[in-house]
């Protein structure tokens, strides 16, 4: 008896602990939203939401994600779909769509907040979101 409490004690701690990458995988698998965006130190959150109307970014825990915006108010809205991965462990994200690659450092991923790095800009943008 005292044998299978302890095997069924093993079994309910391991299948009550997620790794830290499926936390992040949980956490990230929702649609954000742009709640902050600065360059180079700057806030220029309403200029990237004046060329970003209606930002939301979705991703699913089985690896894809889609983005949808519209480039300006008025315009047509943009659609893009694409596989993410983590890379680096879970200290990257990297998104591939139909046209490029991006990667992005994570600088803080919970349920409540993506905050990320943008490797491939020249103004050191950084992005935070919230859910949407």
């Amino acid at each position: 008896m005292k044998n299978l409490i302890a095997v069924l004690l093993v079994v309910m701690v391991s299948a009550g602990c997620a790794t830290k990458s499926e936390k992040a995988r949980n956490n990230i698998a929702k649609t954000w939203k742009v709640s902050k965006v600065f360059q180079n130190g700057s806030d220029v959150t309403t200029a990237y939401i004046e060329t970003h109307v209606d930002y939301r970014l979705q991703f699913t825990a089985s690896g894809s994600f889609t983005e949808r915006y519209q480039p300006g108010s008025g315009e047509n809205q943009l659609n893009i779909s694409g596989t993410w991965v983590f890379s680096d462990g879970i200290n990257k994200v990297t998104l591939t769509d139909g046209n490029q690659t991006r990667v992005y450092s994570i600088d803080a991923l919970d349920k409540t907040v993506l905050n990320i790095k943008d490797l491939g800009s020249s103004n050191n943008r950084e992005i935070q979101f919230v859910p949407a």
